[in-house]
């Protein structure tokens, strides 16, 4: 089996390159990378075409969301690809070379890796299972077939990018499954896209964030990120993962 990374892109090819390097640089054997192109217009389409070893997606819809791009993402890996297994991650991010081995390890359905910045990206990973917090960090993370068909696809009324992670978080928790994130950091930027995007799109974006809110809110009954938001993981349930 092959070991998968899937990573959406709008725009910032500088630190796309960045990504993809680190992405290379992975201590895992067979690696396959896979990026889906969401309109960009820096010149990311054309350096694509020029990595012979990047499989490649590019969105008709330039407003494809991060919960679509996900979506589609992993339906090629685990549809097309028949795999076990994906790594999600922005391109806004640097892995260290054991990150992938690292959330393979845990033997997790659902585990992620925890988003530092550059001051402490060197921090070495505890061990596990002493370091697991179930507080997710969807900027990398790993995801099994079997869990992605149980809780299904991600909800792709939410639009851009906000909220599509709290959801997720609550439907493996209603679905009995734990996201684990370990202590194992990595370099995440943060927010590229909207602070690289002109006056007119942070604008949209931020429309879109807003709607997003709204639309979780009429979904769950409550506003995410909010300590009425956690008490609904207070709840018991069975763990698988």
């Amino acid at each position: 089996m092959s070991n998968w990374i899937i990573c959406p892109v709008r725009n910032n090819i500088a630190l796309t390159k960045k990504a993809v390097a680190s992405f290379r640089g992975q201590d895992v054997g067979d690696l396959a990378i896979l990026v889906i192109n969401n309109g960009s217009r820096d010149g990311t389409a054309q350096w694509l075409m020029t990595q012979p070893d990047i499989f490649r997606i590019h969105a008709k819809n330039p407003g494809l969301s991060v919960a679509a791009s996900w979506n589609r993402g992993l339906r090629f890996v685990f549809e097309r690809q028949h795999q076990d297994h994906a790594l999600v991650v922005n391109n806004d991010v640097e892995l260290r070379p054991d990150t992938y081995s690292w959330l393979l390890a845990d033997g997790g359905g659902f585990v992620t890796a925890v988003g530092v910045d550059d001051a402490e990206k060197i921090k070495p990973p505890l061990k596990i299972p002493d370091s697991k917090s179930p507080h997710p960090d969807f900027s990398c993370f790993l995801i099994r077939r079997e869990i992605y068909e149980k809780v299904g696809p991600f909800d792709e009324n939410f639009k851009v990018a906000f909220a599509e992670d709290w959801d997720y978080h609550l439907r493996l928790h209603r679905a009995g499954i734990t996201a684990w994130a370990i202590n194992l950091p990595y370099l995440h930027y943060g927010s590229q896209t909207i602070r690289n995007a002109d006056e007119n799109e942070q604008e949209r974006i931020g429309k879109q964030a807003d709607a997003n809110r709204e639309y979780f809110f009429q979904k769950w009954g409550v506003r995410g990120g909010t300590e009425e938001y956690y008490k609904l993981f207070d709840t018991e349930h069975v763990e698988n993962g």
